[in-house]
């Protein structure tokens, strides 16, 4: 098995007649082919520069080819409204006091702990507290 292909050997005219699989295998052996040009001649030769670009240009087109889905496309939008998800946040979730509360309401007195604090023994058992906010203290 040969893994390059010199720019004396013969390359096929029409890329879009063989399979993927062969294009792929092309596409290879004109890459190491380049690699090695660059490493015994210090350039590429403009036929493999060529066959290069011929072969990127046929794998683009079958990349963009017909895209095939495997879902259906859904027809009703009260399906997709009720499928997508809400970007409005569940009511159990609370900003921390420190942002919804006035810059000067924010600042906790020194040895002062709230009820939650006080009966669990637990700094940020609070709700809407973070962890952050407790550990600023």
């Amino acid at each position: 098995m040969k893994s390059r292909i010199t720019p004396d050997e013969p390359f096929p005219e029409k890329l879009e007649r063989l399979r993927d699989e062969e294009v792929e295998v092309l596409n290879s052996k004109v890459h190491r082919e380049i690699d090695h040009e660059y490493a015994t001649d210090g350039q590429v030769d403009a036929e493999t520069a060529s066959r290069k670009d011929e072969l990127a240009d046929e794998l683009d087109e079958r990349d963009a080819g017909p895209r095939l889905s495997l879902v259906p496309a859904q027809e009703d939008e009260a399906d997709d409204d009720a499928s997508a998800p809400s970007s409005v946040a569940p009511a159990s979730v609370s900003a921390p006091a420190s942002v919804s509360a006035p810059a000067s309401m924010s600042v906790a007195v020194a040895g002062s702990r709230s009820d939650d604090e006080s009966s669990s023994g637990h700094a940020g058992s609070a709700r809407g507290r973070s962890w952050s906010d407790t550990e600023r203290r």
